[in-house]
C-alpha cells in the first residue's frame, strides 16, 4: 500500500507541475498581438514538450527522496536451479562468429557448474557460415576439455592456487572428499567430455520472430517439443506462418542434448553481451528468493578500454552518471523494463507468452520488433542492479545513430499495436496500398492488457521518440509568436533535461566527468530536433515498405577503423551540414528573432565534426606485446590447446597414466 501511494504522490506532482507550466504557458503569449491559432497551437505543442520532459526533474526528485543506491534483492538457496546461457545470433561474417563465441565461452568458463550449460542459437543463412560456427565450437571444446583436465589434476595435486575460484568453488569442491587417484582415474575424464558437451550450437530453421522467436524455440525444445506449434496458422499470420509440426532445429547431436532436459532458467544474451564471472549464480539466488518473477533483469553496464573511441568513454560516462537514477526509478516502480538480455523463468514465459500445443497464445505479435515490451508486461521484471551483464557501447555517432533508427521502426510498430485503432489500422491501410501484392495481413493471437507501472515503462522510449518532433516543431514556430518572455520556456526545458538531474547524481567524485558529459550531450542533442526527426521519418517509411538502406553497424565501425575520421564522419552526416548553411543564410537574410533556430542549425553544421573527433581512440594503441589466449584469461594459466576427442576416442587412453604419485 506504501508503494502504490508513493507512485500516485510521484504521477500527482507530475501532472500538477505539467499543468502549472501550461498555465505560465498562456501567460508569457502577448495575446494583443499573436495569431489566436498560432498561440493556441504553441500552447498544445509546448504542452505536450513540458510535460515529457518533467519526467527527468521527477526522476531526479526521487533520486534525492529514495537515494539512488544500489539495491541489493533477496536471496536463497539456488543449487537445484538449472539453467542454459543462450546467445543469440544471425551472422553475416566470421568476425561476429568469432566475438559471439568468444563472449559466450567467457561466460561459460566464468560461471561454470553441474547446472550451467551454454548454446549458441544460430539464425544464420550462409551454409559456409553456419559451418564454421560448429567448427569454432569444437575449438573451444578443446579448450574446455584442456583447461578442465590441467585444472583437474591441480584439484588432485591439491595445487589449489592455479584453479580458478569460480571453479573451485562451483565445481572442483564437489569431489573433495574422493580419492584423488580415484578422482584421476575415475572422474576427471568424464568431468572435462562433460563439460566441453554443454558448450553448443544449434541451428534454427525458421526465422518468424527473429530473437524471440529464437529463444522461445529453444526453451521448448528444453521442455520436450522439437516441431513447431506456434505462430503456424495462416488465419492470423499469413504468409509469415511458418508450417505446423516443421523441425524447430536442424538436427545434431546438441539438439539432442537439449532436448527434454527442462532447463528452469534461460539467460538470453545477445552476442557481444559479456557476462562476468559468478553473474550467473548470483542471479539463480536471487531468482530462488522472489519465484513469482518471470525475470530477473540485470543492469547492462556499458564497458570499454583505452584504445576504444572517446563516444565510447563518453556513453560509458553517462551511463554510470545516470545510474542512481536508474536505481530510484526501479524501486520506486517495483519493477524493470526487460532490456532483451535477461535471465527468464521457462515455466512461467511458456505458460504466460507462449502457451501449450493445445492452447497457444503467442502473445508476442510476428511482425513486432521489440518484443521485450510485450515480454515485460506480463512478467514483471524484478530489476537486480547489485548484478550486470556487460555490453560495449556505439562505436561512434554514425553507429549510435543507426542503431536508434532500428529501435525507432520498433517503437512505431509497438505504437501501431498499442493504438490499433487511431495508429494501427490507418498504416495498414497505407501498407497495403504501398506493398500491393506483397502486402502480409497479420493480427495478434492475445492482446495483452498493460497496467498503469507497465505502460508507462513501455511507453517510455515513444516518449522520448516523439519529443525531437515537437522540439522541432516548438522552434520553428517560435519565431511567429510574440512572447513577453522569449526564451524561458526553451531555457525551462534545457534546464530541467540537462542540468536539473546533476542535482541528484553530482558529488565530488565525479564533478569532472559530469561537466564533460553535460558538454557532450549539449553537442550531440541539440541536433537531435532535426536528426531525431529524420530516424523518425525513416522509421515510418520502413514500417510502410518503402526500401529503406540499413546499413550494418560492423560495417561502419570498419570503414572508420579503415579510414580517416573526420573524412568518414562527413560522408555519412554531410546532408546536415549542407541542410544547416542553406537554412542558416536563409534565416539570417529573411527572418528576425531566430536564435533558436540559429542555434539548432550551428550545431547541427559542426555535427560531422563533433562525430569525427569523437571517433578518435581516447589512447593509441602503442601495446604490441603478445595477448593472452581465451584459456588463459578463463583459467589464468597459459597452456597449449589440444584437440577435442570423442568420448569413445578418450575411452581407449589408458587413465592409470595420470596417477598423482
Amino acid at each position: 500500500m506504501r508503494h502504490s501511494k508513493r507512485i500516485l504522490l510521484f504521477f500527482g506532482i507530475w501532472i500538477l507541475l505539467s499543468f502549472i507550466a501550461i498555465i505560465l504557458n498562456v501567460l508569457n503569449i502577448n495575446w494583443s498581438k499573436t495569431s489566436y491559432i498560432n498561440a493556441i497551437i504553441i500552447v498544445v505543442v509546448l504542452g505536450v514538450l513540458q510535460g515529457s520532459v518533467m519526467e527527468f526533474p521527477m526522476q531526479t526528485v526521487a533520486t534525492l527522496l529514495i537515494g539512488g543506491q544500489t539495491r541489493h534483492p533477496s536471496k536463497a538457496k539456488c543449487d537445484r536451479f538449472t539453467i542454459i546461457l543462450n546467445y543469440n545470433l544471425l551472422a553475416l561474417s566470421t568476425d561476429e562468429i568469432d566475438d559471439c563465441l568468444d563472449n559466450m565461452f567467457q561466460a561459460f568458463m566464468g560461471n561454470l557448474s553441474p547446472n550451467v550449460s551454454a548454446v549458441l542459437v544460430s539464425a544464420t543463412g550462409a551454409e559456409e557460415l553456419k559451418e564454421y560456427e560448429i567448427e569454432v565450437v569444437q575449438k573451444y571444446r578443446s579448450q574446455i576439455y584442456d583447461c578442465l583436465f590441467q585444472e583437474g589434476v591441480s584439484f588432485a595435486k591439491e595445487d589449489f592456487d592455479s584453479i580458478n575460484s569460480a571453479r573451485m568453488e562451483h565445481l572442483w569442491k564437489l569431489y573433495e572428499d574422493v580419492d584423488k587417484n580415484v578422482f584421476i582415474t575415475e572422474f576427471l575424464h568424464d568431468i572435462c567430455d562433460r563439460f566441453a558437451r554443454e558448450f553448443m550450437v544449434v541451428h534454427r530453421v525458421s526465422r518468424v520472430l527473429r530473437k524471440c522467436g529464437q529463444y522461445q524455440d529453444l526453451m521448448l525444445l528444453s521442455e520436450g517439443d522439437d516441431v513447431a506449434f506456434t505462430y503456424c496458422d495462416g488465419a492470423y499470420y499469413g504468409t509469415d506462418a511458418r508450417a505446423y509440426a516443421e523441425p524447430l532445429f536442424h538436427e545434431s547431436e546438441d539438439v539432442n542434448n537439449i532436448f527434454g532436459r527442462k532447463f528452469d532458467y534461460t539467460l538470453v544474451l545477445d552476442g557481444d553481451t559479456g557476462v562476468p564471472d559468478g553473474c550467473v549464480h548470483e542471479l539463480l539466488s536471487i531468482a530462488a528468493a522472489n519465484p513469482e518473477r518471470g525475470i530477473i533483469q540485470p543492469a547492462i553496464k556499458l564497458y570499454c578500454n583505452d584504445t576504444d573511441t572517446i563516444f565510447m568513454h563518453i556513453e560509458e560516462m553517462r551511463q554510470t552518471i545516470y545510474e542512481p537514477m536508474t536505481n530510484a526509478v526501479m524501486e520506486l516502480l517495483g519493477q524493470s523494463a526487460y532490456f532483451g538480455k535477461a535471465m527468464i523463468k521457462n515455466k512461467i514465459y511458456i505458460e504466460r507468452v507462449i502457451g501449450t500445443r493445445e492452447n497457444p497464445i503467442e502473445r508476442v505479435p510476428i511482425d513486432v520488433l521489440s518484443h521485450d515490451t510485450f515480454e515485460a508486461a506480463l512478467l514483471q521484471p524484478l530489476y537486480a542492479g547489485s548484478v550486470h551483464l556487460l555490453e560495449a557501447p556505439s562505436f561512434n555517432f554514425v553507429t549510435w545513430n543507426i542503431r536508434e533508427r532500428r529501435w525507432n521502426r520498433g517503437e512505431v510498430l509497438l505504437a501501431m499495436y498499442f493504438w490499433k485503432n487511431a495508429l494501427g489500422k490507418p498504416m495498414r491501410w497505407i501498407q497495403k496500398k504501398m506493398k500491393g501484392d506483397k502486402f502480409n495481413s497479420t493480427r495478434l493471437r492475445t492482446e495483452s492488457y498493460l497496467d498503469f507501472v507497465s505502460s508507462f515503462i513501455a511507453y517510455a522510449a515513444l516518449r522520448q521518440m516523439m519529443m525531437k518532433p515537437f522540439l522541432l516543431f516548438y522552434i520553428i514556430i517560435h519565431v511567429s509568436i510574440h512572447l513577453r518572455y522569449r526564451y524561458a520556456s526553451i531555457i525551462i526545458v534545457m534546464f530541467l533535461v540537462l542540468l536539473f538531474p546533476k542535482f541528484a547524481i553530482c558529488n565530488k567524485k565525479n564533478y569532472k566527468q559530469v561537466i564533460v558529459e553535460t558538454i557532450a550531450s549539449i553537442l550531440q542533442f541539440t541536433p537531435e530536433a532535426v536528426v531525431g526527426c529524420v530516424r523518425l521519418v525513416k522509421a515510418i517509411q520502413a514500417n510502410l515498405g518503402a526500401k529503406i538502406k540499413w546499413i550494418p553497424q560492423r560495417a561502419v565501425e570498419d570503414e572508420f577503423r579503415a579510414s580517416n575520421c573526420f573524412i568518414s564522419s562527413f560522408k555519412h552526416l554531410w546532408g546536415y551540414s549542407v541542410f544547416a548553411l542553406i537554412c542558416g543564410i536563409i534565416i539570417v537574410l529573411f527572418f528576425q528573432q531566430a536564435v533558436l533556430l540559429l542555434a539548432l542549425l550551428t550545431s547541427l553544421f559542426i555535427l560531422p565534426l563533433y562525430t569525427g573527433v569523437t571517433s578518435l581512440p581516447l589512447k593509441k594503441n602503442e601495446d604490441h606485446h603478445f595477448y593472452t589466449s581465451n584459456v588463459e584469461i578463463a583459467t589464468g594459466s597459459a597452456h597449449a590447446p589440444g584437440i577435442y576427442r570423442s568420448t569413445e576416442e578418450l575411452e581407449s587412453i589408458n587413465k592409470k597414466s595420470y596417477s598423482i604419485v
